[in-house]
């Protein structure tokens, strides 16, 4: 069977950096814990202990680690899939935002050192 080829849809670049977060689904007010996988100026990839529906609506709030600054965002459910046991990947769209990741990412780095 002939493998696909791999279209790259994204128009941003993506950073590969864990950053804490919390989310919540709009219809649960309930936050949980997380960490992203990668972020750009449009979304975010997110690793989770469940798996989240797709189209699902999403409050998130990244927690920037030099200064605990929280930054509220609205987000969808792109894509989710498993990769272990209680270890899901997801892809996020985030909605009415254009975010500056290259700042984040340096200030994430940082904190770190």
């Amino acid at each position: 069977m002939p493998k696909e080829e791999f279209s790259e849809k994204r128009k941003f670049v993506r950073f590969l950096i864990s950053i804490p977060l919390k989310y919540a689904k709009i219809s649960i007010k309930q936050s949980t814990d997380a960490s992203t996988k990668d972020i750009s100026a449009e979304g975010l990839g997110l690793i989770t202990a469940e798996e989240l529906p797709v189209n699902a609506p999403l409050k998130i709030c990244l927690t920037i680690l030099d200064n605990d600054e929280e930054i509220p965002l609205n987000a969808e459910v792109i894509w989710s899939k498993g990769k272990s046991i209680g270890c899901y990947h997801s892809g996020l769209r985030l909605k009415d935002t254009k975010l500056k990741p290259i700042s984040l990412v340096l200030r994430t780095v940082d904190s770190r050192l």
